[in-house]
C-alpha cells in the first residue's frame, strides 16, 4: 500500500482491533455487507484528529462525553476502554461523564424556552386578574 492508496477494509479491521483490543463488531459487519463503510470510518476518524488543535487526551475524554450524551452504552464502552489504555485516570473520564451530564441538563432549561414563556405569561395574567 502506498501513502496515496486507501487501506483495505482488513487492514483498517487489524488497526481498530490493534488500537482497541478487540474487533469492533459492527465494523466487522460492515466489512461483509459494505467494506467501503470501514475505509470511510477511518478516513473520517483521520480527519477528526489530524492536525487538531486538541491534545489526544482531550480529544478522547470529548469523545466519552459526547458518545454518552448520545445514549450510546457500546461506543461509551469502546471510548472509555480506549481511554484507558492511553492512561487516562478513571476519575478523568467520569468527569467528563459528569461535564456531559450537566451539558444536557441544561438543555432541557434551553429547551423549555417556549414552555417557560407561556408559563411566565400565565403568571403575570393571575397578578392581573388579581388587581
Amino acid at each position: 500500500m502506498t501513502d496515496n492508496a486507501s487501506p483495505t477494509a482488513d487492514q483498517v479491521l487489524d488497526k481498530m482491533t490493534a488500537e482497541m483490543g478487540k474487533t469492533p463488531e459492527v465494523m466487522a459487519m460492515l466489512a461483509k455487507i459494505k467494506p467501503s463503510m470501514v475505509v470511510e470510518q477511518a478516513r473520517s476518524k483521520r480527519f477528526a484528529n489530524d492536525d487538531s488543535s486538541i491534545p489526544d487526551k482531550y480529544r478522547q475524554l470529548i469523545s466519552i462525553a459526547a458518545v454518552a450524551g448520545a445514549g450510546s452504552p457500546s461506543c461509551l464502552k469502546t471510548q472509555i476502554g480506549q481511554a484507558l489504555r492511553q492512561g487516562i485516570e478513571p476519575a478523568e473520564i467520569v468527569d467528563a461523564l459528569v461535564v456531559a451530564r450537566f451539558a444536557l441538563a441544561s438543555t432541557v432549561f434551553s429547551n423549555s424556552a417556549e414552555g417557560l414563556r407561556i408559563l411566565v405569561d400565565s403568571l403575570a395574567e393571575a397578578d392581573h386578574g388579581d388587581a
